[in-house]
């Protein structure tokens, strides 16, 4: 029953990353073009709504459910974060956006995974002796002070993207926020924050890295089934949003963004090893678990994509669509 719940969670959190667009690199576009923060928020929100429902979970089931470990190499963590940012601007989308462009029918795309896989083994080949050893729990692991402290804290976001607050002196109430916006930053924070603490390297990009590792001897042992069924109906669900949309659309390869493309994956592979984590893990795992490595490695990725964005604009005819880009 379980692989059933997580199975079908896969499709609807695909389904929502599509319908809403999500991507990191067109929120940090967002701040640059525009002055605003919607899509950023939209994606704290999630990390908060993960935080808020899988973290007293893995209290209560924590054979079931494993919170995100971190560790204190601090140089690896910005090098990583710097490395997952600078490849996210070169690439014109993160692990997020190359997942919407991909179920879009954008194959330029194609070369990110290609990409991330060889800088993930090239990680493995370069960097196994130095490789991050993810084994200390973070203060969220038990129901302490800290963890009560941060479950708080992560309401803010949360409840923001949920609840439309009413500005100073405005006569209306509290309301709801659009129904197709509490469904993306629900589905994809508890949704995507269930998946991670269920199954182990359960995302697309993932398993991809998983299944070339394996087949070069790096690793014992490839995906899990459970983990690569998740993969496939991830994606099954993205295609199925663009669809609904009528934003599915073909679009063959061409050489110079396939290029780009492949460098960026390069870099956010190699640096998914080094952090540990892409940006998707960063904030519906590590993030919600307040690891410190996933909180200074996102806020590194950000501020390298924003000030690469500001010296260095990288989005000439770029769009990404999806239900927050009308918000």
């Amino acid at each position: 029953m379980i692989a059933v719940a997580v199975i079908g969670t896969a499709f609807l959190v695909g389904f929502a990353m599509k319908y809403g667009g999500l991507c990191t690199y067109t929120a940090a576009l967002q701040i640059v073009r525009e002055q605003r923060f919607e899509r950023l928020m939209a994606f704290l929100g999630a990390a908060g709504w993960a935080a808020l429902l899988v973290v007293p979970m893995a209290w209560l089931q924590p054979d079931v459910l494993q919170l995100s470990a971190t560790h204190y190499q601090w140089r690896m963590v910005l090098l990583g974060g710097v490395l997952l940012g600078a490849g996210a601007w070169l690439n014109r989308g993160c692990i997020f956006g190359t997942f919407v462009q991909i179920t879009g029918g954008n194959l330029d795309y194609v070369a990110t995974l290609v990409g991330m896989v060889a800088g993930a083994v090239a990680a493995k080949y370069g960097l196994s002796d130095i490789a991050i050893l993810r084994t200390e729990t973070t203060l969220a692991a038990s129901p302490g002070t800290p963890a009560m402290l941060w479950l708080m804290l992560a309401a803010l976001p949360a409840l923001s993207r949920t609840i439309a607050w009413p500005s100073p002196g405005a006569a209306r109430r509290l309301s709801w926020q659009p129904l197709p916006t509490v469904f993306v930053v629900l589905t994809l924070g508890a949704g995507g924050g269930w998946l991670y603490g269920a199954v182990n390297g359960w995302n697309f990009a993932t398993v991809l890295m998983h299944y070339a590792w394996r087949g070069l001897h790096l690793v014992p042992a490839g995906p899990s089934v459970l983990a690569a069924w998740c993969a496939l109906t991830m994606v099954v669900g993205g295609i199925t949003a663009a669809i609904s949309q009528s934003r599915f659309n073909w679009q063959a390869p061409r050489v110079r963004s396939s290029m780009a493309c492949l460098g960026g994956g390069m870099l956010m592979g190699l640096a998914a090893v080094i952090l540990p984590g892409g940006n998707d893990g960063l904030l519906l795992s590590g993030i919600p678990a307040m690891a410190p490595h996933a909180l200074l490695g996102f806020a590194m990725m950000l501020a390298s994509m924003l000030l690469l964005l500001a010296l260095l604009p990288n989005d000439k005819g770029f769009s990404i669509g999806g239900h927050l880009a009308r918000r």
